[in-house]
């Protein structure tokens, strides 16, 4: 049996950190996030998985974008090779994350996303906190709503917005879809 891995260790202390710093129990957190308190102390350990939504919900009940609370802030390089970008796969959509920006606590940070059609809508809630973000569709067709507005994109098309104005984003044609994401948020 393998042991928690290094990154759920990571994900785990920083949503600890964070609560901790917000002056929430972990029941207030599972009130928050409408998860078990067994759950998030073995989130928070490092001994579970999270899904893509419970994720979400953690980071919303925080008030932290998602990728803050997958940064790596004692990475101090300038440059992320192929073979060392961070990445989160969640094994409940096959929704996978690479990070392509060695730090996370700046103003930006870019993203390669893979989606299967099966995945359905990945956006959960808006971010916390006011975000711009572009996308430009690397393979695939993805469908985005933004603002009431639906739109459809396929490879080599880009978008740009406000991230709490982005209500779902699929894959569609049947096929999986990359894209990049480069998110903008104030210092």
């Amino acid at each position: 049996m393998e042991g928690p891995s290094a990154e759920n260790i990571r994900f785990g202390e920083r949503v600890k950190e964070r609560r901790t710093e917000l002056g929430l129990s972990l029941r207030d957190l599972a009130e928050l996030t409408d998860l078990s308190t067994t759950f998030l102390s073995a989130l928070e350990r490092g001994q579970a998985n999270p899904t893509l939504a419970s994720a979400r919900r953690i980071a919303f009940a925080l008030k932290v974008p998602l990728h803050r609370l997958l940064a790596d802030s004692s990475d101090g390089d300038v440059v992320v090779t192929k073979n060392r970008r961070r990445q989160m796969l969640f094994p409940d959509s096959h929704v996978r994350y690479e990070i392509l920006t060695p730090q996370l606590t700046r103003k930006m940070v870019l993203f390669q996303v893979s989606v299967p059609p099966e995945a359905g809508n990945i956006m959960q809630q808006p971010l916390a906190e006011p975000t711009e973000e572009c996308i430009v569709v690397l393979e695939g067709e993805i469908e985005i709503q933004v603002a009431g507005q639906t739109y459809q994109l396929e490879t080599g098309d880009s978008i740009y917005f406000e991230n709490r104005l982005m209500e779902s984003i699929r894959a569609t044609g049947g096929k999986a879809a990359e894209y990049l994401s480069a998110v903008v948020r104030p210092l």
